[in-house]
């Protein structure tokens, strides 16, 4: 996510001439989209467990599909922000189910001797994560800027899109363990 938010963010800005404010304002669409699956993730999540950050995987990657599409669509001249609200949404949607649900999935096969150590793991792993993304999808977009701004971000964004739906693989691998909801250790 981070490798994405990087190239939107000057693209957006230097591309299309958003401010910082505007871009930012843009992107409470997709925090709207985390707000609106965030109450349905720990009913799902202890249902179908990993399936949850598969499916919130794949969400993530169509909404930045249908972002790309958009870009494709429209070309190099201005895109109004409201024809790039539908992507983000649904990529927000994901990235709610992902974040919400994504360290109770993954630590909760871990001995509770052992946790101290799998979620520092955890977190670095993450921000390795992060910044691989920026490497890879910042260098794919960087070297496309050449031919403009909208081509570059539209070769950069497969491999985001790539990325999320490798995500939804390795989460195939996770334990297949439910999470026990949280109103239901109370009874």
């Amino acid at each position: 996510m981070a490798g994405f938010f990087l190239i939107f963010t000057i693209w957006l800005q230097s591309g299309q001439g958003y401010t910082p404010a505007q871009a930012g304002l843009l992107m409470v669409a997709m925090s709207a989209g985390a707000f609106i699956s965030a109450p349905l993730v720990d009913p799902l999540a202890a249902r179908f467990g990993r399936y949850v950050l598969v499916g919130g995987s794949l969400a993530m990657a169509g909404g930045l599909w249908l972002l790309t599409r958009t870009l494709d669509h429209t070309g190099a001249q201005h895109t109004g922000a409201w024809p790039l609200v539908p992507g983000l949404l649904v990529a927000g949607i994901g990235l709610g189910f992902v974040i919400v649900s994504l360290v109770n999935i993954v630590l909760t096969a871990v001995p509770g001797h052992l946790a101290g150590g799998a979620s520092g793991i955890f977190s670095t792993a993450q921000q390795f994560g992060s910044a691989l993304g920026v490497a890879i999808i910042g260098n794919v977009f960087f070297s496309h800027a050449g031919k403009g701004l909208t081509n570059a971000i539209t070769h950069a964004g497969p491999w985001a899109i790539g990325a999320f739906i490798g995500c939804a693989l390795l989460c195939l691998a996770l334990p297949r363990t439910r999470l026990v909801r949280h109103d239901d250790m109370a009874h």
